[in-house]
């Protein structure tokens, strides 16, 4: 019995995780640009207004290695408003991406373009692609886990306390001579 209380509460646990996501977030696009493969990321998942990270991998068309000396700059617009920031690798958790936070001030249709050129080389090779930008998540559902939290607990507590003490039977009557 406990064994199987212990799998359901498992399961449940499981299928309320948040997912995680790798360092670059979502694909916001995957192409070949000769001499390049570049693939750009965006996190969080949707972007919103706000902060949004967006991570690049640079890598060679021809071995699919890592280009590591390029120079990477991201351009977005919407509306009157514009952007351009360099990636670097410094602000990327996985040095082999080239990142950037940058700050999302409006919802709607953004329009990103990257810039990338290699060391030594005087000419930028290009990729461009839109992106949705949903509005700001109010922050008390940006923090729904966490306030779970505490009840989520109380509940794994409260279904210790029932297994270990609540399934002790009080001793049987016992019948009294003569009865």
């Amino acid at each position: 019995m406990r064994r199987h209380v212990m799998t359901r509460l498992l399961a449940l646990l499981v299928a309320t995780a948040t997912p995680v996501f790798a360092d670059g977030g979502t694909i916001l696009l995957h192409q070949e640009t000769r001499p390049f493969v570049i693939t750009v990321f965006a996190s969080p998942t949707p972007p919103r207004v706000g902060a949004m990270d967006m991570s690049v991998l640079v890598q060679s068309s021809e071995t699919l290695d890592p280009v590591l000396d390029a120079g990477v700059r991201i351009a977005l617009t919407t509306g009157d408003s514009h952007l351009e920031v360099p990636a670097t690798h410094n602000q990327a958790q996985n040095k082999l991406l080239y990142a950037v936070s940058v700050p999302l001030n409006a919802p709607g249709q953004w329009h990103y373009s990257l810039s990338i050129t290699r060391a030594g080389e005087s000419t930028p090779i290009t990729a461009s692609g839109d992106i949705t930008v949903a509005s700001e998540q109010p922050k008390l559902l940006s923090y729904w886990t966490w306030l779970t939290l505490p009840f989520l607990s109380l509940m794994v507590l409260s279904l210790h306390q029932w297994l270990r003490f609540g399934r002790r039977a009080s001793p049987a009557a016992k019948p009294r001579p003569g009865d």
